[in-house]
């Protein structure tokens, strides 16, 4: 018997990315979502970016991106205008063509720990995941 996992992971080596847009009523979770994509040798929806250093300025480890796929609501939506609750807001929405070190082609949207406040202290590389697992569960409704 396939379990939700299998189901969307058949799902996803044949449509890609398009199969996240029915994964929160598949039953799957996040974390299986991702170990699908990992399993599958795809890109993954999700990427986390260490934020460059600067002397003058205190901040957290790094900065978390979710890619959204064609079809999805909030694809191509300026990072203003897409509902969700995360660390500072939103601050980055674009389109990235080709694929570099941290992103396959795709519109992404993302959030920053350098905010007033924000140290390495309170946004390790862990909890930068953590809030970047918690963008992608709102955005495709897995919470």
């Amino acid at each position: 018997m396939k379990t939700s996992k299998d189901i969307f992971k058949d799902k996803l080596q044949k449509e890609g990315d398009k199969a996240l847009l029915v994964a929160k009523y598949m039953g799957v979770s996040a974390d299986d979502i991702i170990d699908a994509y990992h399993e599958l040798g795809l890109d993954s929806p999700i990427t986390i970016v260490k934020s460059e250093r600067n002397p003058y300025l205190e901040k957290g480890w790094g900065n978390g991106y979710v890619r959204i796929p064609e079809g999805h609501p909030y694809y191509g939506k300026n990072y203003e205008d897409i509902p969700v609750d995360v660390h500072g807001s939103l601050t980055f929405s674009n389109h990235i063509f080709g694929k570099d070190e941290y992103f396959s082609d795709g519109y992404w949207v993302g959030f920053d720990t350098a905010h007033y406040s924000d140290t390495l202290q309170r946004w390790p590389v862990d909890r930068v995941m953590e809030e970047t697992l918690y963008l992608f569960k709102q955005i495709y409704g897995l919470e």
